[in-house]
């Protein structure tokens, strides 16, 4: 009998060493070391060069494939590296420790959105256009303005005034500094 336990423990043995050699490569991912990985590293400053980039556009420029990117995401958020914000359906990933604030985003999000730079940069340079004009500026029809007029309000960005029959429009002068602030970091060169 004392011989069969013998037996039976060298397996044991072999597999309890076997298996701390496999946790002896295991390694914590922590705020410290979080970016030692260098797809960690390369998402990090492709986000801090290009914030409020979405998803597919960080793997079209990285290069790096879906799963990857999800992955390292997950981990830079974990560790509160990053942040996200979604808005027109797209999530939106930011450098974290608050260095945009809430109308930050707001602003980097509207900039990247090609028609609604195009109408931001009409009116910022035409305070007070009214929508006829806005809508043969933009080259896109007045309904079309209307749709995004509406989101550019919600977001506080633009402010709409009714005289008579015309709406005018203008931007709201809190966002502003935001705007001039990003338009040259966010429109592509």
């Amino acid at each position: 009998m004392l011989g069969f336990a013998q037996v039976t423990s060298a397996p044991e043995t072999f597999f309890t060493i076997r298996f701390l050699a496999i946790l002896g490569g295991y390694k914590k991912i922590c705020h410290s070391n979080v970016l030692e990985n260098t797809n960690r590293d390369k998402l990090y400053d492709f986000i801090k060069s290009f914030p409020g980039s979405y998803f597919s556009e960080i793997i079209k420029a990285t290069g790096l494939n879906k799963g990857t990117v999800e992955y390292h995401l997950k981990m830079m958020k974990s560790e509160e590296m990053i942040e996200s914000s979604k808005t027109n359906g797209k999530t939106r990933y930011f450098l974290n420790h608050f260095t945009y604030n809430k109308a930050e985003q707001t602003v980097i999000a509207a900039l990247k959105n090609d028609a609604h730079r195009r109408i931001i940069l009409e009116i910022l340079n035409n305070q007070g256009i009214n929508h006829k004009t806005l809508s043969e500026r933009i080259g896109v029809s007045g309904p079309t303005i209307t749709q995004h007029i509406k989101y550019l309000k919600e977001k506080g960005i633009v402010k709409a005034e009714t005289k008579g029959w015309y709406t005018t429009y203008s931007i709201d002068s809190s966002y502003c500094n935001s705007l001039h602030k990003y338009l040259n970091r966010v429109i592509p060169s």
